[in-house]
């Protein structure tokens, strides 16, 4: 599988591993299944308990026997998530999550974390900002580095499908945990994800993630500083057309 390793910083990286599918196929691909030369001095696997749900214990031991197979350190923390006034359960874990990262990049001296955000990911944002109707930049959604205070995240598996990685761990035989929660489609994300692209997909378009991928490409592109715009529309027409074979 290709992966854009271009966006990874030469020093050291943590990888945000939840033990969804994604984040797992992550740590096996940069790691190359723990094969990869020293890498356990380039990569760290990162792991919040939020402590949320019966299993998270339970995926908190997974992840962590995951590092030790793939022979990269583990930093993992059983968290205490409280809500602060006005602040929703997500966005309380969210800020949790961030410290712990933010903390990590500090005392580990990390250059970036990695996380596993896929093409699907990219549509989805990019359906759930129409509603909110969002601007060109609203609507490039998720992009392939940003930054969140001192934290580098990036992101190498944009031009990639869920289904790929799915697939790609189970031709190795390796295995991931499913959140039950994200059947809930009560939640947006869920919803988009679970009616509104399959509803698509059937009645409009059968690529429509991967044209949705490409326009928010386009759009990250026009949104950029104009010395960098042209080189990465360029980048990101070519990752478009060949976006399924990239995975």
């Amino acid at each position: 599988m290709k992966i854009n390793r271009t966006i990874l910083p030469p020093g050291r990286i943590g990888l945000a591993v939840s033990g969804g599918s994604d984040s797992v196929a992550l740590a096996f691909l940069l790691t190359k299944g723990g094969k990869k030369k020293n890498a356990a001095e380039r990569f760290v696997i990162l792991h919040v308990d939020h402590g949320l749900r019966p299993e998270s214990k339970e995926e908190y031991r997974f992840v962590r026997a995951l590092a030790k197979k793939l022979g990269v350190p583990f930093h993992g923390t059983h968290a205490k998530v409280v809500q602060a006034k006005g602040e929703s359960l997500e966005m309380a874990a969210r800020r949790v999550r961030l410290a712990f990262f933010e903390k990590k990049m500090r005392t580990l001296k990390l250059d970036a974390i990695a996380t596993g955000h896929h093409m699907d990911d990219v549509a989805e944002t990019f359906l759930m900002r129409i509603r909110r109707a969002s601007g060109p930049v609203g609507l490039a959604g998720i992009k392939e580095t940003s930054r969140v205070g001192a934290i580098r995240f990036v992101r190498p598996l944009l031009g990639c499908r869920d289904s790929e990685l799915k697939d790609y761990l189970r031709k190795y035989g390796e295995e991931w945990r499913e959140d039950a929660s994200n059947d809930d489609v009560s939640i947006e994300r869920n919803k988009v994800r679970h009616e509104v692209i399959p509803y698509l997909e059937k009645a409009l378009d059968e690529n429509l993630v991967e044209h949705l991928f490409r326009i928010s490409r386009f759009l990250a592109a026009s949104a950029a500083p104009a010395g960098a715009a042209h080189s990465r529309a360029a980048h990101s027409a070519g990752t478009a057309r060949t976006a399924a074979p990239l995975a």
